[in-house]
Order: C-alpha cells, then structure tokens, then sequence
C-alpha cells in the first residue's frame, strides 16, 4: 500500500510540473523589448546590511537557465559592490530570488539581472539605517486588477523620499470576471474564471505583474509584503475559505498552491514554513511586526454576531504562538514607534447603534473580541505606547484612537485620548470596489458619517469611504503622522491625484489630532 501511495504522489507532483506556466492568453501580453524579463525586477525585506533581490526570465524549455546579478551604487551599474550567479529552475516557473548580503546600512542601491547576454531593467532598493531621524513608508492594500488601473501604484513610484512600499494583502485576487457590479469591470481577468490550480494562479500573478505601473513601483522601491485572503481565496481562514466550495478540490492542495506561488512571485524572504510572520526593525524610530491573520490559525468566521461562540476563549486569529511573539516583541521592543503590520479592522467597530443586524464584522477582528481584548490587555499590563497598527482590507480609510472598550467612559475620553495606547490607520483601495461603487457617493458618505457618530464609534477620528489610493505613514522623534492620498480616478490611466487631511498621534500622546503643518 505504501508503494503505490508514494507512486500516486509522484503522479501527481509530475502532473503538476507538466503543467504549462502560464494560460496563453498572457502571451499577447509579453512586451518584446523586455525579453527575457518581462516581468520586470523587484526587491524586498530590506535589512541593515541586505535585502531581497527579484525577477523571473520566460523560459519554455524546461531547462536550467544560469542569471548573474549586480549591486551597484549608481545608476550606471559602475560601481559594482556585491555580485553573483543564481540558476532559475522549471519548478518555480523560472523565478530568480536571493539575498544580496554584505551592504551598508541606510543606502540606496541600483541593481540588475542578465542571461545569454541580456540585461534586465534597473532596480533602485534601500537598506535599512541603524539610526534615523524620520521614516517614511507607502502602506497599500487591496488592488483588483478588474475594478481598474494601478494608479496610486505609479504615484509612489514616482516618489523618491520612502524607505518602502507596506503590501498588507490581496495584491491579487481570485475571482473570475467578479465584481459587485459589472458596469465597474474595467479590465477582465487572465484566466477568466477563478483560479484554482498552480497553472491559474501563476497565470494571475503574470498577469498582474504584466501592469506597467505596479512593475514601475516594484522596480523603484523595495516591499515588505503579508497576504490577505484573496491571495488565496475570499473570507480565507486555516481550514477553508468562504470562495471555496468542495466540488472545487481539496482545500489544503489549493492553499498549498496558493503559498507556494505567492513567494514565487513576492519579493519576500524564502523560508521552510512559507510564512509571512517576521519582525523587520527599522533602528531606533521602528519596530514592523507583520502578522498572519489569515492561514496561520484562524478559525472559521462566524454567521454573526448573535452567534454563542462569539465569546469562546479557544477562537483564535493569529494563534497562541503568534500572539505571543506579537506581545512579547512589542514588549522588549526598544523602538520609538511599535508597528503591527494588519490585515483587517482591529479596533471595535460597535455598529450595532446603528443596525442590529450588522452589529459587528465577522471577518475582522470584531468577530474575534477575546484574542483582541487579551492583546491589548498584554499592552496595558506592561504600560505599552507608541503602538501604530496599520490596516488594509476594507477598501476604505480609517483612523482610530487605540483603545479598549472605547464605549466606556470611564476607560476611554473621546476629547483628551485618555485611555488609548496607540493609533490604528486604514490605507483605502487601490483599486478595489468599495461602497461608493455599491450605492451612489452621496448615500456612501452618509453612511460613513453615520459610521463615525460619537455614538456609535467614539474613538473613530476620521473616515473615507469614497476614495482609492494609498496610506503615507510619517514616523518621527516627535509624532506619527498619516496622510491620505487620493486618486482622482481608477477608471483609466491618470497621475492626478488629492492628498487628503493627515492625522498624527504625537510621541506619548496616544491620541490622534488634525495634522497642521508647522504645528
């Protein structure tokens, strides 16, 4: 029984390397002048002295290709620093990742790839300072390639004053020809029905990272990436997702698909577990704590918020292992400011003064109170401040006063911040659907506004519930800044844009107020 056992599971590791790479239909895609890297560069998980290197070479024959790679210190890959050579194998689809090691701290690098005598685009990455006086990071969440063009992608590209782009998830999503409206499906999908196997899901990735604008800002700017569920598949959580229907396979092959392609084609740091969960520490000014709220231990999301197991001591989101390191890292950290890189809503969104029947959001952090109320009693306990948590998800913008039980006055003072121990700020969409693509603007800003009443949500300072865009979070000595900056429009190509009203939390204040500039 164990022989053919072993002989089945050869089968099917060979029927999935048989696969081809990708559907045909990305071909007419492929721009001639980029061969054989058509998918531009990247890099990522930037370290004091190192960062991750990227890029996949189109290879069809099933053979071994050797890439060599660069690091320079200019422009004109003159003055060459650290250099190697990588072999690109079948198994990963051709894709080149490694860590250039032996760098200096705080500096700008130029780097690229060659084979057969072919040089790849030039990359420009940043290593992270020992010590520094301000940060500054793009926080994204959310693109759809359908819901429309990767605008806000190109704006930071263009930027040069970041030390790197936040991808908190959903860089792709699975859906076929999906919207919540069809009048918004601005470009369609490659495959056009949802990915399932390794072929489909390579096929998403080639597709998006096809898009001119989100390989402009991978090129320019190194990434620190999580997933989200659409990674995977909608409402993900360890043991199933709410996309996915048993006659769609087995639940545990599609999530080992869904992993193993997304480290092919993310800038992140390859290890055994295929995990996202790691600690990235910017010097004095930052701790980044990225988290796994998705596969690594969370419990199927309940029907709602009558459900008698909203209050279960065993239902976990992150798990007893990552809480923990989360605590504990946010309790020895020396760092300014302590950064909890978040995939959903942390902060209590009491909506049921306004609807019963949405009372809470089962798939946010509002549908897991007690795994929620026992982190933050560990910050309280410990008389931790400082904490910044940022969010994605939501296809909106939000900025709360940290704090728990925010409806009660005698823990939380709306006016003096009283109670909060930090400050949690949601990037919108940069493309992605959200309620202004539901229901007409006007009616979405009233909802919204309704969203933030005192009543209902006291410790909520700010609310956007319209835009697409990206977050700027500002860290300093002084303050935690956040800025919104808006897109003027997802529905075609365009580098117009609005910076929308910052709000900052000063150092030790826990508290957000309007940002002034001069103030």
């Amino acid at each position: 029984m164990r022989y053919y056992l072993l002989l089945l599971s050869s089968l099917l590791w060979f029927s999935a390397s048989a696969q081809p790479f990708f559907d045909k239909a990305i071909d007419p895609l492929l721009d001639p002048t980029q061969k054989p890297f058509y998918f531009g560069v990247a890099s990522g998980d930037p370290q004091q002295t190192e960062v991750v290197l990227w890029t996949k070479v189109w290879n069809d024959n099933g053979q071994p290709v050797q890439v060599s790679w660069q690091v320079a210190t200019d422009t004109t890959m003159q003055q060459v620093v650290v250099q190697g050579d990588v072999t690109a194998e079948a198994k990963s689809a051709y894709t080149v990742k490694l860590i250039a090691r032996g760098l200096n701290p705080g500096t700008t690098y130029f780097y690229r790839f060659s084979t057969g005598g072919v040089y790849s685009p030039i990359g420009r990455t940043r290593t992270v300072p020992v010590k520094s006086d301000d940060l500054k990071f793009a926080v994204v969440s959310c693109s759809h390639y359908e819901g429309g063009y990767f605008n806000a992608y190109r704006l930071i590209a263009n930027r040069n004053d970041i030390n790197a782009v936040i991808h908190l998830g959903d860089y792709i999503y699975e859906y076929g020809g999906r919207t919540p409206n069809k009048k918004n499906i601005i470009r369609t999908h490659i495959p056009a029905h949802e990915i399932l196997s390794l072929t489909d899901y390579r096929s998403r990735y080639a597709q998006y990272r096809l898009d001119k604008d989100l390989q402009e800002v991978h090129r320019l700017h190194p990434f620190i990436t999580e997933w989200d569920d659409h990674e995977l598949a909608n409402n993900t959580y360890k043991d199933g997702a709410g996309n996915h229907q048993q006659e769609e396979g087995d639940w545990e092959q599609r999530k080992a698909i869904a992993r193993k392609v997304y480290f092919e084609w993310l800038p992140i740091a390859d290890n055994e577990k295929e995990s996202v969960i790691r600690k990235i520490s910017y010097g004095n000014m930052a701790d980044l704590f990225m988290l796994d709220g998705r596969v690594e231990a969370r419990c199927k999301q309940l029907a709602g918020p009558t459900d008698t197991l909203l209050t279960c001591e065993t239902r976990t989101m992150l798990g007893k292992e990552q809480s923990d390191w989360l605590t504990s890292g946010v309790k020895s950290s020396t760092a300014r400011w302590k950064v909890m890189a978040n995939q959903i809503i942390f902060s209590e969104v009491d909506a049921h003064r306004l609807s019963k029947k949405y009372a809470i959001n089962p798939d946010a952090w509002d549908g897991y109170p007690v795994e929620r109320n026992a982190i933050l009693d560990s910050f309280y306990k410990y008389n931790i401040n400082n904490i910044i948590i940022i969010t994605g998800d939501i296809h909106s913008s939000w900025g709360f006063d940290l704090v728990k039980n925010p409806q009660r006055k005698d823990h939380y003072n709306r006016k003096t911040g009283k109670g909060a121990i930090g400050a949690e700020f949601v990037t919108p969409s940069i493309s992605t659907n959200g309620l202004a693509e539901r229901i007409p603007a006007a009616f979405a800003k009233l909802v919204g506004g309704l969203i933030k009443s005192k009543r209902a949500t006291p410790h909520l300072k700010f609310i956007d519930v319209v835009h697409h865009g990206y977050l700027l979070l500002d860290l300093n000595n002084d303050r935690a800044k956040a800025g919104w900056v808006y897109c003027k429009t997802i529905r075609k190509p365009s580098f117009k844009y609005n910076a929308k009203q910052a709000w900052q939390t000063p150092y030790n204040s826990n508290h957000l107020v309007k940002y002034r500039a001069g103030k």
